[in-house]
């Protein structure tokens, strides 16, 4: 028997990332369409970097991008698999206070185990996206390499979640007003005044505000304050993650290095979430004091 650790598309988790980390986690894909051409996340063997300045030009230029939720069926048959040749899963999920996936996997991984009349596919509501879902799942693979249990994984990795931060800004408003995250007269006020918003994942699985800033310097500056305030450990690895930002990762990571952060990796914002939040988005993930401080 083995332990197999899963995630969703909204965890970052590309195939480049997982080589580099040595890494072995199996990506639930998610569907992004672009003006009716599909693309299944992370199927599709793509060039990240490439295909993320593309994809997040192609947002500026207001290209009409959909996602859809992994439904049931798909976590079902990846499940089964495994099952099957008498393995057990962990599997990691964006929040369920932003996305179905959470239920999906969860009705998949209960038919599951009545069949087997015991656990066997354990499911753990990340509540949050992009690398803050990404790391949990990467911490849940090293707890695996260590020869930790399978409830004995699952009990580190359930503690671990509300300590798994994420803030984030977004560079234009205009896309949390389509996902109803503000309202059109304050998205209009904010464009208008040159406002930041500041977000973060909270322990209810959210996406709440905890700020608003005057101008893009400020909020990269307030981010990184934001993350030494809180961190436990500046020699963990902090991710940043941007929507084809790169020059403001930099900043953001030049921050926290000279704030005394040991370990700082840029990669691209995973493009599930990342049409929601769009272009110039720039987040940062770290295991820090309770989510909700």
């Amino acid at each position: 028997m083995e332990i197999k650790i899963y995630a969703d598309a909204g965890s970052n988790l590309f195939d480049s990332l997982l080589k580099e980390k040595n890494a072995q986690v199996t990506i639930i894909p998610m569907t992004l369409d672009i003006e009716g051409k599909i693309y299944k996340c992370y199927e599709d063997n793509i060039d990240v970097e490439s295909f993320s300045k593309g994809f997040y030009e192609e947002l500026r230029a207001g290209k009409n991008v959909k996602t859809s939720l992994a439904n049931p069926n798909i976590f079902l048959d990846a499940f089964k698999k495994d099952v099957d040749e008498g393995n057990k899963i962990i599997c990691f999920t964006l929040a369920s206070g932003i996305s179905g996936t959470y239920q999906s996997a969860c009705i998949a991984a209960n038919q599951i185990n009545d069949e087997k009349g015991e656990e066997v596919v354990h499911i753990i509501d990340a509540k949050t996206a992009s690398l803050g879902e990404g790391a949990q799942a990467l911490y849940a693979y090293e707890l695996v390499q260590k020869g930790l249990s399978f409830d004995e994984i699952i009990k580190a990795c359930e503690e671990r979640v509300s300590k798994v931060r994420s803030e984030f800004t977004v560079d234009d408003i205009r896309y949390l007003k389509k996902t109803g995250r503000v309202s059109a007269v304050v998205a209009k006020i904010a464009s208008l005044l040159n406002i930041k918003v500041l977000l973060k994942g909270n322990d209810e699985a959210k996406i709440v505000s905890f700020g608003k800033v005057h101008g893009r310097m400020m909020s990269i500056k307030t981010l990184a304050k934001t993350c030494l305030d809180h961190i436990v450990d500046k020699n963990q690895t902090i991710y940043i993650t941007h929507c084809d930002a790169e020059e403001d990762a930099q900043k953001l990571k030049d921050l926290l290095v000279a704030g005394g952060c040991k370990n700082v990796e840029l990669y691209y914002y995973d493009l599930i979430t990342g049409s929601h939040v769009g272009p110039g988005t720039l987040a940062v993930f770290y295991v820090g004091e309770n989510r909700n401080n």
